[in-house]
């Protein structure tokens, strides 16, 4: 009789089935498999590192330290989502550890900064990379200044953004940084100021729209009908009487399935055939 075979161990197999098994692991058990073995540490990290949420009420706010000091643990990062709200108490020196982990995280697909809208300079380190290639999701309350759009210049696949949502100073100011006309050229989805739309729409294949901030005007409908893709979703406010604001959308947006707007102005003016027709079209899309 032959000798029985010696046990197979973990290390012997294939990294695509160890990464498969990895994947159904939990939390804890990705942990103590990261501490078995320098051979099976890596596999272990790009499950467990895969989708980080850092937030204070979640207690986990040293993962951004470990991220910006661990370049090697930092690239297995896919989805990165921080929340710091104004009652927290961080740091200046803590930001600056976040924009050294925005760098590291090269392999980024979705980066959601839910932080103080005054730190935009977070990504200015994250702006010495070639680019972010896999980057489709980006939510900032950060104004479009210099260093977004720098940023943005960097992901060339993105599809959806939102970017100057929260009014603030910077929304009385006009816009002195031109966002290239070659950044985000696949962008679907907006959410933001009228303001920013304004410049990003037109030229590009903007389908989806969430407007707030500000009220949107006649002239601003004009510049969203510029975009390359018919505009299939809107939301926004207005200071406009309503009856003539449908028509306009009628005439400007007419691929519209889903229109919510706000607003102040009282009908009136009674509505002509058409704005009845659009808001019945409009409310059975509801």
């Amino acid at each position: 009789m032959g000798r029985p075979s010696p046990p197979m161990s973990l290390q012997t197999l294939p990294i695509e089935l160890l990464h498969i098994i990895a994947h159904d692991l939990d939390v804890h058990a990705l942990a103590a498999l990261a501490l078995t073995c320098s051979s099976l540490s890596p596999v272990a990290q790009c499950s467990l590192y895969r989708c980080v949420s850092v937030s204070p009420w979640s207690r986990n706010l040293a993962v951004v330290p470990l991220l910006a000091k661990r370049p090697d643990i930092a690239r297995h990062v896919r989805s990165f989502y921080i929340a710091i709200d104004s009652t927290s108490a961080v740091f200046p020196a803590y930001y600056h550890l976040l924009a050294e982990a925005i760098l590291n995280m090269s392999g980024l697909t979705s980066l959601h900064l839910l932080v103080d809208s005054g730190v935009s300079w977070v990504l200015k380190q994250a702006c010495t990379r070639p680019s972010y290639p896999h980057l489709t999701q980006f939510t900032c309350p950060f104004p479009l200044d210099e260093n977004v759009v720098r940023f943005l210049d960097l992901t060339p696949s993105l599809l959806e953004l939102e970017v100057d949502s929260i009014p603030s100073t910077f929304a009385r100011h006009p816009l002195n940084v031109p966002l290239p006309a070659t950044s985000i050229p696949r962008i679907e989805q907006f959410i933001g100021s009228p303001r920013i739309a304004r410049h990003l729409v037109p030229g590009r294949p903007v389908k989806v729209l969430h407007l707030n901030g500000a009220a949107l005007t006649e002239e601003d409908i004009l510049l969203l009908a510029q975009s390359t893709s018919p505009i299939l979703v809107l939301s926004a406010v207005t200071n406009s009487p309503p009856v003539s604001f449908l028509e306009h959308f009628h005439r400007h947006l007419p691929h519209l399935a889903y229109l919510r707007i706000m607003t102040m102005q009282t009908m009136l003016e009674p509505p002509t055939a058409v704005s009845i027709a659009i808001a019945s079209f409009q409310t059975s899309h509801l």
